[in-house]
């Protein structure tokens, strides 16, 4: 997904379940510079599609990338070694 593109549906399913399963209900985030939002607002700006959810999206599918890729175990472990 680039910037200039929409997201996904399965990109959005993917982040909304992962939110749902992961962040409980009394919980709330700080998203970059539009400030502190529960598990339900964040879910309802993906759902919109607006600017809020896509960088939401985004930072979900970066961190998801970097796990598949290995990218995050290496960092991890050099992290440790250091």
């Amino acid at each position: 997904m680039s910037k200039e593109q929409g997201i996904s549906k399965e990109e959005k399913d993917l982040v909304i379940t992962k939110i749902e399963a992961q962040m409980p209900g009394h919980l709330k985030l700080s998203v970059g510079s539009f400030g502190t939002m529960s598990k339900d607002e964040m879910i309802e700006h993906i759902k919109k599609e607006d600017a809020i959810g896509k960088q939401i999206v985004r930072a979900h599918m970066s961190f998801v990338k970097a796990l598949v890729s290995g990218e995050l175990a290496k960092t991890l472990v050099s992290v440790e070694n250091e």
